[in-house]
């Protein structure tokens, strides 16, 4: 975001540099109708020079759906899995995905030992 701060303190942000006006314009403000911009700011923190976190691997993926039958794409995406990577485990066997309902199950892999469920746990 760019900034624009006007001579009463109030702050203004837009979303290209191009919008952003220069010191010195007037410009329409919340508080008094139009006042002079009197600095204007680069991109906030968190724009454009910050870091990425790295890619997640796939290797990543079944390590964190291991012991799960079901999870969600929103999920997934918070845990920093890209909808590249889930599609990616779908081509690869590992899981069925179901976009409409945004639920990703486990595929259980095969020649694996069964695991005991809830439900065998407490018979």
């Amino acid at each position: 975001m760019f900034t624009a701060t006007l001579r009463c303190g109030t702050v203004l942000s837009y979303e290209a540099r191009t919008f952003r006006p220069e010191p010195g314009d007037l410009v329409p403000c919340r508080h008094h109708g139009y006042c002079i911009v009197q600095l204007t700011g680069g991109p906030a923190s968190g724009g454009a020079l910050s870091t990425r976190a790295r890619p997640r691997a796939q290797s990543e993926l079944r390590e964190w759906i291991r012991g799960r039958s079901e999870t969600t794409v929103h999920a997934l995406r918070r845990h920093g899995f890209t909808l590249r990577m889930v599609a990616a485990a779908e081509r690869d066997g590992l899981v069925d995905v179901d976009l409409r309902m945004g639920r990703v199950a486990i595929r259980p892999v095969v020649g694996a030992e069964p695991t005991v469920t809830d439900r065998e746990a407490r018979s």
